[in-house]
């Protein structure tokens, strides 16, 4: 049996339900004619709550399991009552806050979507802050905006990226690399990270020097306020880091480390917009905070629609508060905040 009961009387919801609402029905198309899954863990219950009741409302048939009552974590495969139901269902939701050696269930989980024709959410870490902030915009808009910008960044011969802070980088495309959009909107067979809303892609050379004051790598630990205080200077030639330094603490130090721990960590693998208009500034959540407007990358494993010539086993990822970009000269974000003619183009 499902633990859908679980459900009905969790507690004040009421905030989080106009996210809930958006995930549901713009970003999945949830309707009467569908059955919908909700996979999640304890530390997801109000989250879960919010989404299993928008689901509900738009009157699909909806169970929900909790991980810790059917399966011991670490999970290292799907629980075989949540296959079952996967199995049945056009929808399904996966809002879990994942322990080391989990990642095997996911990829279960992700390598069922095609096959079984599934919409699928991914919302792995997601907080309540982030259901009421992320998950409010109308993601079919964020839809317009992702397509906008792919279509105008595949277009561009001057790519600039600058920073109230210092930042200032020239980037050159591989023409030979797709340029690849996460906007969610999700559609049969096909799956998303939520939030969500960026274009990325894997830049043949990326020149110059970034202030990162946001996001540091996941296994380094800094006080977000130290680090917009006393930001992270990384110099960059043809994609590849140069020199590292400041950040509070010993933080350059130990990213030089990790960087230098493998092969190619010291390459740019991803070069990222975010394209979710609604947040306007990083909260710290490292899962929702990649999705502001800006500019931001990863040193690392290749994220490339094609196979590229080189690999990493690790991905390392940075990004910075405000910054604008400039394409052919013409600013599209500036300052963390889309132009107003871009929005309009969006908005229509």
């Amino acid at each position: 049996m499902p633990d859908s009961a679980e459900f009905e009387n969790i507690g004040d919801i009421s905030l989080l339900m106009r996210g809930a609402q958006n995930a549901i029905k713009s970003a999945l198309s949830v309707t009467s004619a569908d059955v919908v899954t909700i996979i999640c863990d304890e530390a997801s219950l109000t989250v879960a709550a919010s989404l299993y009741a928008a689901s509900k409302e738009a009157g699909a048939k909806t169970k929900a399991y909790i991980f810790e009552r059917r399966i011991v974590r670490p999970a290292t495969s799907l629980p075989p009552e949540v296959v079952r139901a996967l199995k049945v269902s056009t929808v399904s939701i996966y809002t879990v806050h994942p322990v080391q050696g989990e990642f095997k269930h996911r990829r279960e989980l992700i390598n069922m979507v095609e096959p079984y024709n599934l919409r699928h959410a991914h919302m792995i870490n997601i907080s309540a802050d982030s259901m009421m902030q992320g998950m409010v915009a109308d993601y079919r808009e964020i839809y317009k905006l992702t397509k906008i910008l792919e279509d105008k960044i595949s277009q561009a011969k001057d790519i600039h990226v600058t920073g109230s802070n210092g930042t200032d980088l020239r980037v050159t495309l591989n023409p030979s690399e797709a340029i690849i959009t996460s906007a969610g909107v999700i559609n049969p067979g096909e799956w998303s990270n939520l939030p969500c809303g960026e274009v990325f892609t894997c830049p043949l050379s990326v020149d110059g020097v970034y202030y990162c004051d946001g996001v540091v790598p996941h296994d380094t630990t800094v006080d977000r306020f130290d680090l917009a205080r006393r930001p992270l200077k990384i110099d960059l030639a043809d994609a590849r880091l140069v020199h590292i330094e400041g950040g509070p603490g010993d933080l350059a130090k130990n990213v030089l480390t990790a960087i230098h721990s493998g092969t190619n960590m010291d390459k740019i693998g991803m070069l990222a917009v975010g394209t979710n208009f609604e947040l306007l500034m990083p909260i710290g959540d490292k899962m929702q905070d990649l999705f502001v407007p800006g500019v931001y990358f990863s040193f690392g494993r290749p994220y490339s629609a094609s196979d590229v010539a080189w690999s990493s086993s690790a991905q390392y990822i940075f990004t910075a508060k405000k910054t604008s970009l400039h394409l052919d000269g013409v600013t599209i974000i500036d300052n963390c905040r889309y132009t107003p003619e871009i929005l309009a183009l969006a908005q229509k």
